[in-house]
């Protein structure tokens, strides 16, 4: 396993305004990375961004809708254009949804996949060619930053619902397992290319996530009341985690390890996790006020 040098690297963020997208901003600025950022709330964008400055690394804050292929490809170049290169995409645009599946619109579930997981897509196809203009590290001798294999490195940021989905969260689970069945396929296809990818499954955050849903519903509560303290980290928790992921690559990135065993057990036995999902289910719909 590679350790890679961040000094001057440069990190390129969707929806990093707030929640994990701007604590990983700040923690990658605090390991010497200068970082473009890219979000529709330009105010809160610019907020991060001088705080990236306030550690001493340069930052860059873009415009930019994930939904629009065209304004992707423009956040991309214009961190190409701002910092001469990139090295890292971190694809962390996205929103929840508190709804029955069979209560989901099919323009719902259009409008969440373009989200989350065209967004997603849309941040890969613009910066793997830059990635790919990196030096060949054999070229190179291995020697620069050291590292014996590495040209770029993409990181994905899923759910630990990718997993196993939860009761009234159907379609964002979905979208969160379509992006890592992405992620694991294009993990074997350009490895070779020395550009690595990685998946983050973050549990409940503490950030706007919850309250974002409920506005988007006009409910009092987004789900959180729902998430026990002990199933909830902090943004930056999840931010020092993929952090070190960067600093040595790995496939995945679980900010939780208990909630990994837990996930991998309720996989292994499908009918215990069918039984705690029916209870939790009743839960969330009286908590949620869900019918």
């Amino acid at each position: 396993m590679p350790h890679i040098d961040l000094t001057n690297r440069v990190i390129a963020i969707t929806g990093g305004s707030s929640g994990i997208g701007a604590a990983t901003a700040l923690a990658c600025a605090k390991a010497g990375m200068h970082v473009a950022l890219g979000a529709r709330r330009m105010d809160k964008l610019h907020d991060v961004a001088q705080q990236v400055r306030a550690h001493g690394r340069r930052a860059l804050a873009v415009n930019c809708d994930v939904t629009d292929p065209a304004q992707v490809q423009a956040f991309i170049d214009a961190t190409v254009k701002e910092f001469g290169r990139l090295d890292v995409l971190f694809a962390n645009a996205g929103y929840g949804l508190l709804k029955e599946v069979a209560s989901t619109t099919d323009a719902e579930f259009r409008e969440i996949f373009e989200t989350n997981f065209y967004g997603t897509l849309h941040a890969i196809r613009a910066a793997l060619p830059q990635m790919r203009k990196a030096p060949n590290p054999a070229a190179t001798n291995g020697l620069e930053h050291g590292s014996s294999n590495y040209r770029g490195h993409i990181v994905i940021c899923s759910s630990v619902v990718s997993e196993l989905a939860v009761p009234l969260h159907g379609a964002y689970a979905a979208t969160k397992s379509a992006q890592d069945s992405i992620a694991g396929a294009l993990r074997a296809e350009i490895a070779p290319e020395g550009i690595f990818v990685t998946s983050v499954h973050p549990i409940g955050t503490r950030s706007e996530f919850f309250q974002q849903i409920a506005r988007r519903e006009g409910r009092e509560s987004g789900g959180a009341a729902n998430t026990p303290d002990f199933a909830t980290q902090t943004p930056e928790h999840v931010a020092k985690r993929i952090v070190a992921a960067l600093r040595r690559p790995r496939a995945e990135v679980w900010p939780s390890v208990s909630t990994r065993w837990a996930m991998a057990l309720l996989t292994a036995l499908p009918g215990l996790a069918a039984f705690v999902m029916r209870r939790f289910a009743a839960k969330l719909r009286k908590n949620a006020q869900v019918k």
